[in-house]
């Protein structure tokens, strides 16, 4: 009897592993939820909303020209975006994924293209706001960007791989600029009075104002990221499956070779 009572035990301790690995795989293969944007904080005096509309890039900015790629905070993984997160109150915006086409640093030039977009419009108390988003597919290396108005920014200003803010190149000291259109739309921001600039350029950082800044801002806003497990985690999942396998073998093989005594007339005990 004592010997059935340890095994027993054993069983049970076996199938709280086994548990404990299921459970661990299936966390692993669903990934998690990330934020992606700006510290979303109650913003201080100095706080502004736009009224003319810009095109904003989040951590892309630099007082040399514009950059390939944004801030590691700003950085998109390979997921699905589940919901824009920002701080104001009426908003009128189109939000963006957009991938690097061509870097031509010579001319101080990106070129980008829209992965993705989903326009946005109503009115709110101010404070954060949390709107859901749909069908909003990125990839690792990914820019957020977004074209219109309703995040609220704040100081500082200009500072390397703060938001970069764009205006239509035709007339940048108008702050406006008209919202690229949707996926596989291709655009290339650049300088504001470079000379250098490629006549095709269609966006310019917008002018600074004497002695503050301008053109690179912080606004508060970002988004939630169903991000998509890396290959390592995959693998991890697929050990743990072999893993999970094996116990459950060797749990069979342990109670069908392991007889009674003699003289014991009872059941063996197994997991299935």
């Amino acid at each position: 009897m004592k010997k059935i009572n340890r095994l027993l035990v054993r069983s049970m301790m076996k199938s709280k592993v086994v548990v404990t690995v299921v459970a661990s795989i299936a966390a692993a293969a669903q990934g998690q939820t990330v934020y992606i944007g700006n510290t979303l904080v109650v913003p201080g005096p100095g706080r502004i909303a736009d009224q003319i509309p810009p095109l904003v890039i989040l951590g892309e900015y630099n007082p040399a020209g514009p950059l390939a790629t944004s801030s590691v905070n700003d950085t998109l993984p390979t997921g699905t975006v589940q919901d824009v997160q920002f701080y104001g109150d009426a908003y009128g915006f189109t939000l963006y994924a957009l991938s690097l086409v061509d870097s031509n640093p010579s001319l101080n030039e990106q070129t980008f293209d829209v992965v993705a977009s989903e326009t946005f419009s109503g009115s709110a108390p101010t404070g954060f706001q949390t709107l859901p988003v749909s069908g909003f597919s990125v990839t690792a290396g990914d820019l957020l960007a977004f074209a219109g108005i309703g995040p609220y920014y704040q100081p500082p200003y200009d500072t390397p791989n703060s938001d970069a803010t764009y205006g239509n190149a035709a007339d940048p000291s108008s702050y406006a600029a008209t919202a690229p259109g949707g996926p596989g739309t291709q655009f290339t921001v650049g300088l504001n009075g470079d000379p250098n600039l490629n006549p095709n350029t269609d966006y310019d950082y917008i002018p600074n104002l004497q002695g503050t800044g301008n053109q690179g801002r912080t606004y508060i806003i970002g988004v939630d990221v169903e991000a998509v497990p890396e290959p390592s985690t995959l693998l991890m999942v697929a050990l743990g499956m072999a893993v999970l396998a094996a116990m459950r073998s060797r749990q069979t093989v342990d109670f069908v070779s392991r007889r009674p005594r003699r003289g014991f007339r009872g059941f063996l005990i197994s997991d299935h």
